[in-house]
């Protein structure tokens, strides 16, 4: 992999810091798939990708990794594929679950050198927060992304700092439990916009499924890309 023109900015050290370190991505979708490409050619050595889902139609809108040819297959294994093609030397790592506390797992936090947060359960992601704190792992969480349009107002900040996300204001309040003081997070200065009509999720949730186009998520996942970066090199 001709990485030539990051070296031109980052310099060779941090190209080999990069080709040795070890980046975990919680959930592939719109966000979290624009993380891993971004990664993937920034040449990061070693991905834990981590997504119990199939592509479907009602992806292809905003997904970087959907496309008439991924529909039906699983996200981890399109995007290792992609991971792959863009970089041969590097090793994937896939789990097929949905990660969730107190679930049997095969993942161990103690390999992973960043923790890219890229999922919607609230449990869940105070588990990934919990689990990283415990182990000084550095990390970065997407906050919510749905029913916005202006790519322009995605910003990353710090979790106690943020306005205009139901999301934060649940983290906040996990995060203040566990004596977590400060999260690195993406998230959106846009209030959340009323759909023009509701969707539900199928499954037993029920739960309403928020708009999205392809303008905000990609933002998103380079943004937490870049906080990775930052983590990775110690800037």
């Amino acid at each position: 992999m001709n990485l030539i023109r990051s070296e031109m900015l980052l310099g060779k050290p941090a190209l080999e810091k990069l080709a040795s370190s070890s980046v975990a991505v919680f959930g592939l979708g719109g966000v979290g798939g624009s993380t891993v490409e971004a990664l993937a050619r920034l040449g990061v050595g070693e991905f834990h990708l981590i997504d119990p889902d199939i592509f479907n139609e009602t992806n292809m809108n905003r997904q970087l990794l959907a496309t008439n040819e991924t529909l039906g297959k699983k996200k981890v294994e399109v995007a290792k594929n992609r991971i792959l093609s863009i970089n041969p030397d590097a090793k994937v790592h896939c789990y097929d679950e949905f990660f969730l506390p107190n679930k049997e797992t095969n993942l161990d936090f103690s390999r992973f050198d960043f923790v890219v947060d890229a999922i919607d359960t609230i449990s869940a992601k105070l588990e990934i927060i919990h689990r990283c704190a415990e182990l000084h792992i550095p990390m970065a969480s997407s906050l919510g992304m749905g029913n916005r349009m202006d790519p322009g107002q995605v910003k990353s900040g710090d979790l106690f700092e943020t306005t205009h996300d139901p999301l934060a204001k649940a983290l906040r309040k996990g995060c203040r439990e566990m004596d977590v003081t400060s999260l690195r997070v993406v998230y959106s200065l846009e209030p959340p916009l009323e759909p023009k009509f509701r969707l539900t999720s199928d499954g037993p949730s029920r739960r309403d499924v928020p708009g999205s186009l392809a303008l905000v998520p990609p933002v998103a996942g380079y943004l937490l890309a870049h906080e990775a970066l930052k983590a990775l090199l110690n800037d």
